[in-house]
Formats: C-alpha cells, sequence, structure tokens
C-alpha cells in the first residue's frame, strides 16, 4: 500500500519524507533514517469569553474556563498573566491527554464603572497554542448591591462559594446556598460529592431559575475538622459545573 507523502524544506536539512503511517506519524530524515513524532499535547478551550451584561459595583463577577487536553502528552498550565483588576484564582497546573481542567476568572468591581472588559493570559506548553488569553466582559452600574454572593458565569450563587460549619459530636449542622440564573434558563442537574461527612439535595424553587442547595452535615463523633468539596452540575454549556467548598467543626466533648 502506498503511503501519502509531501516534501518539507528545513534549513540544515534538503529534504524530509513524512509518512503517516498507521501508528502515527513518522519521518524520514535525510540520512535514510526514520524518527516517531514526538508527542505534544493540544489544548483545546470551548469558549475564552463571558458577557455578564449590567451588574452592581461590589459584586464578584467570575467565569470558570473548561481546558481540554486532546493531544498525546501532558497539558501544562504554566502560569498567568492578569490585566489590571483581574485575578485567576483557581487553575489546574497538569491536564492529562484526553482529560479536562478548569480555570477560574474573578474580578471585583467595587472600583469598577461602567463598560468594563477585564484579561488573563495562560502560557502552556502547547507549540500550536503557548498562549490563551480569557475575557470577562460587564457593564458596572454605580449603587449598592444589596446582594451578597458572587455571579458564577450565567447564575448568581449566594451567599458564597463556602461554608463554614459546627456542630457539637453526634449533631448535625445545616446550610444553605441559592442559586439564581440572570439571563437565559439555567437548570441545576444535581450536586455531586458529601462522601461520609456531608448529605446535600437540590430543592427547584422556579425550574430553570432559582434553586436552593441544602447541605446538612451527618452526625460525626469524634471531634475536629472535616472537609469537602461540592461539585454542582448544570445543563448550561458556559457553565457545565462549578464548585462549593465545606468546613465542618466538630468541638469535642469537655
Amino acid at each position: 500500500m502506498m503511503l501519502p507523502a509531501f516534501r518539507v524544506r528545513l534549513a540544515r536539512r534538503s529534504l524530509l519524507l513524512v509518512a503517516c503511517a498507521a501508528g502515527g506519524l513518522t519521518i524520514a530524515t535525510g540520512d535514510g533514517t526514520w524518527a516517531a513524532a514526538r508527542p505534544a499535547p493540544k489544548a483545546v478551550v470551548p469558549f475564552t469569553s463571558f458577557k455578564f451584561g449590567d451588574v452592581y459595583r461590589g459584586e464578584v463577577i467570575s467565569q470558570i474556563f473548561v481546558i481540554r487536553n486532546e493531544g498525546d502528552a501532558d497539558l501544562q498550565l504554566r502560569d498567568f498573566q492578569s490585566g489590571c483588576g483581574c485575578e485567576v484564582t483557581r487553575s489546574d497546573k497538569v491536564i492529562p491527554p484526553g482529560k479536562e481542567g478548569t480555570a477560574t476568572l474573578e474580578v471585583q468591581t467595587v472600583s469598577q464603572s461602567g463598560e468594563i472588559s477585564k484579561t488573563a493570559t495562560l502560557h502552556t506548553n502547547d507549540p500550536e497554542r503557548p498562549a490563551i488569553v480569557f475575557t470577562l466582559v460587564a457593564n458596572v452600574l454605580n449603587g449598592t448591591s444589596i446582594r451578597r454572593g458572587r455571579y458564577i458565569g450565567p447564575v448568581f450563587l449566594s451567599p458564597e462559594t463556602s461554608s463554614a460549619l459546627y456542630s457539637m459530636p453526634g449533631k448535625k449542622a445545616t446550610t444553605e446556598f441559592s442559586v439564581t440564573a440572570e439571563d437565559a434558563p439555567v437548570k441545576v442537574l444535581r450536586v455531586e460529592g458529601g462522601s461520609n461527612h456531608f448529605a446535600p439535595r437540590v430543592e427547584v424553587v422556579e425550574m430553570g431559575r432559582r434553586y436552593k442547595i441544602v447541605v446538612e452535615s451527618l452526625p460525626i463523633h469524634v471531634g475536629g475538622l472535616y472537609t469537602e468539596q461540592l461539585r454542582v452540575v448544570t445543563d448550561n454549556t458556559s457553565l457545565p459545573a462549578f464548585t462549593i467548598d465545606l468546613v465542618l467543626r466538630v468541638y469535642s466533648k469537655q
């Protein structure tokens, strides 16, 4: 079977014959030897910007950007260069082939006004995409926001993205989060996580618009500090999931 081939001109070698073999890419060098193509990562980002519309000064806007590695080597997220007012609050460092990671950008609007566009540049080891620019856009209105919480893409999470619970040994504690779709409908499908320390559940207040996430700690008889991260899954392509961090302090019996 004849393999397709084409010629490539290099500075120090006259010709290379590149053939697509069944096992991948192989290269015939000028001296007649063959070498396999070096594995490389491939960064694929479904979207690199998000527009929030109108927000009130003092509210926090954030978005979780998904980064997939469709290459055959580890994708390294080396560092971020953030513009003024934009901060990367959470990011994966290494994404294996075939897996995906996330990077979370956040803007504090307390000192902002009017139309804003904040960027952060991610540097990777992808030879074809060494830099990826993420952008958050919003129109900041004057006035005081009466809501506690923050925007995460298309939803507003209140009171925050984390909560601390306290209980005595063998007792329970409860906390709640409110999820509101700000523009188009967003469905909260489920909450993942909880393990042996927490029991989360989703309550529908208004389908596609408002949800309540109720978390109850399970009885623990040994004093100490217990942590857990919940994953809230939605049907929205711009925010497939977001996380909530929990801390439970169980006091020791005196």
